[in-house]
C-alpha cells in the first residue's frame, strides 16, 4: 500500500472520530436530568398496554392532563422536601426497572424517605456513585433473617430493588476467629436520593444534620430502633456510637420535643463513645408510637414477648 492510499483510508477514520467526539458530549448533555425537588406520577391507559411517565415540577400544585381522546390521567403531587408536604401517589413496583439509574427521579413517598432515613440512623449506609446518584445498601446478621427480608420486600414491592433475594455473606471480625454470617441487599441508584446523602455525609464521614427533625416520622424512629436499638430494663437504649456528643444532643433535643420522650445520654467507658437512653417512663409512649410499625421479629427490642409464628 502506497502512503497515499494510506492517506486515503486513515483520514476519514480520523475525521470521523473529531466529529463524534462532540457529539458524545452533546447526547449526554441531552440526557441529564435536573435534581428537582419534587417528581410527579402519572399512570394511565394508552394504546399498547398501561404506561408510566414521570414529570419534574417545580411547583406545588397538582395537575389534571387528558392523555389521548378518553384517558384521562390525574397527576398527583407527591412528598415536597421543601413543604414537607405529602399526598399518596399510585404504586407502580415495575417502574424504576424500566429505566437508567441516573435516570431514576422518583416520585419518593413518604414511608420510604421514613424508612431511608430510620436506617441511616441505625445500621445502613448511602453510597454516592459519581454521575448516577446515590444506592442504599442493607445488611444483617442471620439472627435478624425476618427483618432484613421484611426490609426488601418493601422496597422491591415499590419497585426499589431487583428480584434478586438478598445474597448471604461471611464476616470475619478483625483480631477474632469466629466466622459472622448474614445477609444483605441494595437498592436501585436514584439521583433524586442525593441530598439524602448530603445530609447523613460530610467528608465520607456519617453525621447528624439538624434538617432530620422534619424527616424523623413515626416509622422512622421504629426503623431507627430496629436497626440500633434494645431492651436495657426498664427502658430502650439506642446505639449511637459512630456520633459525637453534640449530634447525640441535637437527637435527644429532637426525641424529647418530636415525640415527648424522657432520655438521658449514657457514656460508654469501655469504647469512649455515647448512647441515648430513653427512661422506662417513657417506654408507654414509644409503644404508642413505634409499634404499629414493628416487625413481629424485632418486639423484644420492647420488652414484648409473644409466640409468634413468623413466615
Amino acid at each position: 500500500m502506497t502512503l497515499i492510499e494510506l492517506i486515503w483510508t486513515i483520514t476519514p477514520a480520523v475525521i470521523l472520530i473529531l466529529i463524534a467526539f462532540p457529539s458524545f458530549k452533546l447526547l449526554y448533555l441531552m440526557d441529564e436530568v435536573d435534581d428537582s425537588s419534587m417528581s410527579v406520577l402519572a399512570e394511565g391507559s394508552l394504546k399498547g398496554g398501561p404506561k408510566s411517565y414521570i414529570l419534574n415540577k417545580r411547583e406545588d400544585t397538582c395537575y389534571t392532563f387528558l392523555i389521548g381522546q378518553k384517558n384521562k390521567v390525574k397527576l398527583v403531587k407527591v412528598w415536597n422536601r421543601f413543604e414537607n408536604n405529602l399526598i399518596h401517589y399510585p404504586q407502580c413496583s415495575m417502574f424504576h426497572t424500566l429505566v437508567r439509574a441516573k435516570n431514576r427521579i422518583g416520585p419518593h413517598n413518604e414511608d420510604v424517605i421514613s424508612v431511608l432515613i430510620g436506617s441511616l440512623l441505625g445500621d445502613s449506609y448511602a453510597s454516592n456513585r459519581s454521575g448516577e446518584g446515590t444506592r442504599f445498601c442493607y445488611r444483617q446478621s442471620e439472627k435478624h433473617i425476618y427483618y432484613l427480608f421484611w426490609l426488601y420486600d418493601f422496597f422491591h414491592s415499590r419497585g426499589y430493588c431487583s428480584n434478586l433475594k438478598p445474597r448471604k455473606y461471611t464476616r470475619k471480625i478483625r483480631n477474632e476467629c469466629k466466622l459472622y454470617y448474614g445477609y444483605e441487599f441494595n437498592t436501585f441508584t436514584f439521583r433524586s436520593f442525593n441530598w439524602i446523602h448530603k445530609m447523613f455525609y460530610k467528608k465520607g464521614r456519617k453525621y447528624i444534620n439538624k434538617e432530620i427533625e422534619q424527616y424523623l416520622t413515626p416509622l422512622a424512629l421504629a426503623i431507627w430502633i430496629m436497626d440500633d436499638g434494645g431492651w436495657a430494663n426498664p427502658g430502650v437504649r439506642i446505639a449511637t456510637n459512630s456520633f459525637t456528643i453534640e449530634e447525640v444532643n441535637l437527637l435527644v433535643s429532637i426525641l424529647e420535643k418530636k415525640f415527648k420522650l424522657n432520655c438521658t445520654i449514657q457514656y460508654l467507658k469501655n469504647i469512649d463513645k455515647y448512647s441515648i437512653y430513653i427512661l422506662g417512663s417513657s417506654i408507654s409512649t414509644l409503644k404508642d408510637i413505634i409499634l404499629p410499625y414493628l416487625h413481629p421479629s424485632m418486639y423484644h427490642k420492647l420488652n414484648i414477648k409473644k409466640n409468634l409464628d413468623i413466615n
